[in-house]
Order: C-alpha cells, then sequence, then structure tokens
C-alpha cells in the first residue's frame, strides 16, 4: 500500500487560520499536492484528534466530487470530525442524508423553496433591511457586524418558521453558539435545543395552531406531500434548525465580508451603486465566490478511488475545500481581486460545487443580499470601513467577529 503523501502541514491546525483564510497552504496544495493526506492531531478545536482526512483544493475536483454521490457521499457526515449517527442527523439533516432519503426530503422542501415563494418575500425581508440601517442611521461610527447585519438573516428565517418576537434573542443566542463550537459537545447539545423548540412548533402547525401570516415556510413546509408523503414533526424541525444555523450565519458573513470586500476595491462599489439593478446578479456572485463563507465540507468515500496517482480507501474523509477552489487561477483569472465585471464559463463553488447538495437556500441568500446592499447604499452612501476586520477563529466559516465602520455623516 502506497503510502499517503502528506505536505508537510495540517489543514486541521488552527493557527493556520488566525487571520483567515489559509490561503498561502492551500495555493501551493493547488499547484503541487492537489491531493494530499492530513493528520488530525489534539487541538484545541478537538483535543481528541481524528484519524485524518484527504483534501481536494482544486475547482475541477470539487466539482466532480460534488456530483458524485455514490463514489463521495455525505451520509456519514459533512462535519471534520467523526459523529455518532444521531449526531450526524441532528448537525447536518438534509446535508448528512445521501440517495433515496436525501431526493425524498429535497424534492418535499423544494416545493416551498420556489421562484415564486422567494419573491413573495422581498417585501418583508427590505423592511427588515430597513429596520437594521435604522439602528446606525444616525450614529456617526458602528461595527457592521454586531450592530448592523447581525440579526438581519436571523429575522427573515424567524418570519417564515413563525417564531414570536420574544422567542427570538434567545433562539439567535443559541444559533451562535452552536456555530461557534462547530462539532463539540457544547456545540450539539445546544442544536438539540434548537432542534426541540423547532419541532414545537412544527406541531404546532401539523395542528394548526399557527396562525401568523408570517409563518408561510413553515405551514407550507408541514403541509407539503411527494408521492403521499410528508416529513414528520422530527424532520422538520430538523430541517428548520438547518436553515437556521446554515442560513444566519452565511448570509450574515457574505455581506459583511462583501461590504469589506469593497473597502478594498471601491471603484467596484463605485460602479454597482451607480447601476445597481443590471450589476447586482454578477456582483453578488462575484461576493460569494470572494467570500466563500462556508470554506469546506466533508464526503466518505465509498470505494477505492484513485486520484492525482494516490488512492482514496473506502471509508477515508476527503474534504472538499470550497475557498480553494474559488481561488483556483487556472479558473478564475487574478482570482484573488474582487471583479463584478469578471467572465468565467465556470461557476463558483461556494453553493455546493453543484450536483444533489447544491444549497437550497442559494436564491434566498441571493436576494437578501441584493436587497440589503441597495438599500444601505442609498441609506448610508458615504458609509465605509475604518479598520481591520476581527476575523473568527474557523476553518468551517469564513466569518467576522467585527468590522469597523463610519456612516460618513461627520
Amino acid at each position: 500500500m502506497t503510502t499517503p503523501q502528506t505536505p508537510g502541514f495540517t489543514l486541521a491546525d488552527p493557527d493556520l487560520w488566525l487571520n483567515g483564510p489559509a490561503q498561502r497552504e492551500l495555493n501551493y496544495l493547488r499547484e503541487h499536492q492537489p491531493l494530499s493526506w492530513h493528520t488530525e492531531p489534539s487541538t484545541d478545536w478537538f483535543p481528541e484528534g481524528g484519524r485524518g482526512f484527504w483534501s481536494l483544493v482544486r475547482h475541477e475536483d470539487i466539482s466532480a466530487a460534488s456530483k458524485d454521490q455514490d463514489t463521495f457521499s455525505s451520509g456519514q457526515g459533512t462535519e471534520l470530525i467523526d459523529m455518532p449517527a444521531e449526531m450526524v442527523r441532528t448537525y447536518g439533516g438534509m446535508l448528512n442524508m445521501t440517495g433515496e432519503e436525501h431526493a425524498r426530503h429535497r424534492a418535499i422542501v423544494s416545493r416551498i423553496f420556489t421562484p415564486r415563494t422567494l419573491g413573495q418575500l422581498a417585501p418583508q425581508i427590505q423592511e427588515h433591511a430597513r429596520k437594521s440601517i435604522a439602528r446606525v442611521k444616525e450614529l456617526d461610527t458602528f461595527d457592521f457586524m454586531d450592530d448592523l447585519v447581525a440579526d438581519f438573516p436571523a429575522q427573515i428565517v424567524c418570519d417564515l418558521m413563525g417564531v414570536p418576537t420574544e422567542d427570538r434573542p434567545e433562539l439567535i443566542r443559541l444559533t451562535g453558539i452552536a456555530l461557534a463550537g462547530n462539532g463539540t459537545a457544547e456545540s450539539y447539545k445546544t442544536m438539540t435545543q434548537i432542534v426541540d423548540y423547532a419541532r414545537g412548533l412544527a406541531a404546532k402547525a401539523a395542528a394548526g395552531d399557527v396562525t401568523s401570516d408570517q409563518a408561510s415556510l413553515l405551514r407550507k413546509l408541514v403541509e407539503a406531500e411527494v408521492n403521499g408523503q410528508r416529513l414528520t414533526n422530527e424532520e422538520v424541525g430538523i430541517f428548520l434548525a438547518l436553515l437556521l444555523t446554515a442560513g444566519i450565519e452565511t448570509t450574515a458573513t457574505s455581506i459583511g465580508q462583501g461590504f469589506y470586500a469593497m473597502s478594498l476595491y471601491p471603484e467596484q462599489r463605485e460602479q454597482w451603486a451607480a447601476d445597481f439593478d443590471s450589476i447586482a446578479p454578477k456582483a453578488i456572485e462575484e461576493i460569494v465566490r470572494w467570500v466563500t463563507p462556508v470554506m469546506h465540507f466533508r464526503r466518505t468515500a465509498t470505494r477505492d478511488v484513485e486520484m492525482h496517482g494516490q488512492t482514496i480507501r473506502k471509508g477515508d474523509k476527503v474534504l472538499l475545500w470550497y475557498t480553494s477552489g474559488n481561488q483556483d487561477a487556472t479558473v478564475f483569472k487574478d482570482a484573488e481581486k474582487l471583479d463584478f465585471f469578471r467572465e468565467s464559463e465556470y461557476p463558483h463553488v461556494a453553493f455546493g460545487g453543484g450536483g444533489p447538495h447544491f444549497c437550497l437556500g442559494a436564491q434566498l441568500a441571493r436576494l437578501e443580499m441584493s436587497i440589503f446592499f441597495k438599500e444601505l447604499f442609498q441609506a448610508l452612501p458615504k458609509a465605509q470601513v475604518t479598520g481591520d476586520p476581527v476575523r473568527l477563529h474557523s476553518n468551517f466559516v469564513n466569518g467576522l467577529a467585527h468590522l469597523p465602520c463610519t456612516t460618513g455623516r461627520a
């Protein structure tokens, strides 16, 4: 058996991610070791360590693996850490399914996430964007993440779920704990609390006890059928927990990081603000590519696979590094730059690289981002970043904890 090639470092090392994505290491791997083996030593993140994993870092390989669920399965989890089966289901729900089970869930949920349904959400998304901006409009300085965007996507998801206003702060707090822990025992415990709460909402909707006009998604979700089958209240609860954790952090991250990116490339912001509607579709895609809010997901090999002169064994963990694929210079010219007028025949992989697990919430995220930036440009045209961002310490979410800004009033 050939010894797996290791690069002399491991992407499981927290020190590589102190200042955001480990692009230096990922650049090296794309050029020299497109398939590499990484150990999982004991770290502050995961004291017990792990059994190691393969890394795919090129756009072409990530896209191909994403489309091949028969070989690279999500069924054993999309988290780096190995979890018991019950934790796998609680953490990711539909993300951690494959085959017929995943197809059934996706078919039912897809009945809800239609372009028509999402289009009807535009007025309430606009209302939440305006409320968020109003909080800082009369200030001289503010924190983009804490003061402006932190709860914007959360309020929209809570509207769809029919979450009472008084319950929202605690639910949003729990979501933050679950995301920050990412695979730890505390995170799992918090996820079960979110699932329990969401399951209760589903049970009320199924019994006809949810009357709020805003709980549109929840009512449709408990009533949706495919081939005579509906989701159980437990399954609805897990899906809503996924919607909360996935939708809140990724959208807030994309907006915050997107505003920071435009501070580095101000000409892009100026051009977009001058012709917002026509540039918006490409600008949103470019921001999502540049940011790549979820930096990786895991797959598990279902058979032995030969790639790049090495053998991935059945049962091995394989990480798809989306943050690397979206910086692949063979696909995106000057990939490190933000360019709203980028010409590329290849789509970015930030929404999952295509295939059966392409992000169901992509259209909602695009709509939220577009509406938020339009409102921001109109209400605070002189808002600017005033200092360096404080980054989340993670190799999973490319997030910001803080981003100091000014409204430009002074």
